[in-house]
């Protein structure tokens, strides 16, 4: 095991040898694994090399399937991811983490919002606080109202957007970071992680894996989904329709450290 790829491994090693895969279904926008033990889903990563996903997955082990997210090529690492939270990703095992109730939202930018503020007021020198996003997410809105916001995207969205390789010079000063849950199937995951070790982390999306590890690795809140409907999250990625707002996922924050 070598030390960049800990945080995978340890991820892996936690699904069960006996768990078998059921179905693996990849769509337009996301991609979804039902196992024995749950069923898992993450947004699908273009990109990488071109080694095409295996077929005949059901029935062989979940934990093979989960070592695909080491995968290089990003779909079909993506796939992986989704194996990966169709463990990790369930109601039973969240028992296990501190799990954020009863918050006013768990949207995971009106949640940082009042975290923002409280940076800003506590700044005596007149500044705000400085936000970094990896990747580009709507609603940024709650937390640039205290805070200075840099969005970091591999292809930009918005003229203001920053290149992703920015990173190495944007984390490190960082009060706040933010990053999607897909930078685990492209493997910027764990560097991300370590840059921003002096902010306050936070991983959100369909495919931010809701476990120890990743919490362990430097994460202080995890904005991910549980898949609450397994029939209809099915329906919802083979037609290639998103995920969100389908009523197929059950949003959910965990927390530790520094989130209060």
């Amino acid at each position: 095991m070598t030390e960049a790829w800990s945080l995978y491994d340890r991820m892996i090693a936690q699904v069960p040898e006996g768990a078998l895969v059921r179905h693996v279904v990849m769509g337009a926008h996301h991609c979804l694994v039902e196992a024995e033990c749950g069923t898992g889903v993450a947004a699908l990563h273009r990109g990488g090399a071109r080694l095409r996903m295996e077929r005949g997955w059901a029935g062989r082990p979940l934990r093979e399937l989960a070592e695909c997210a080491k995968s290089w090529d990003f779909e079909v690492a993506s796939v992986g991811v989704a194996a990966l939270n169709a463990w990790h990703n369930q109601r039973e095992r969240l028992g296990a983490l501190d799990l954020v109730e009863g918050a006013e939202s768990v949207d995971p930018f009106v949640f940082l919002a009042p975290v923002a503020a409280r940076m800003a007021a506590e700044k005596n020198d007149g500044s705000r606080p400085r936000a970094v996003v990896v990747g580009h997410f709507p609603h940024l809105a709650a937390i640039a109202e205290h805070a200075e916001v840099a969005v970091l995207e591999r292809a930009a969205r918005a003229d203001t957007d920053l290149p992703d390789t920015a990173c190495e010079y944007l984390l490190p000063g960082a009060d706040l970071a933010i990053m999607t849950g897909m930078t685990l199937a492209n493997k910027t995951m764990p560097r991300l992680l370590e840059l921003s070790r002096g902010a306050l982390t936070c991983v959100v999306g369909p495919s931010a894996a809701i476990c120890a590890p990743v919490l362990d690795a430097g994460a202080d809140l995890i904005a991910g989904s549980v898949v609450a409907d397994a029939a209809l999250a099915r329906e919802v990625v083979s037609c290639g329709a998103p995920l969100h707002g389908s009523g197929a996922l059950e949003h959910v924050l965990v927390k530790r450290g520094r989130v209060a």
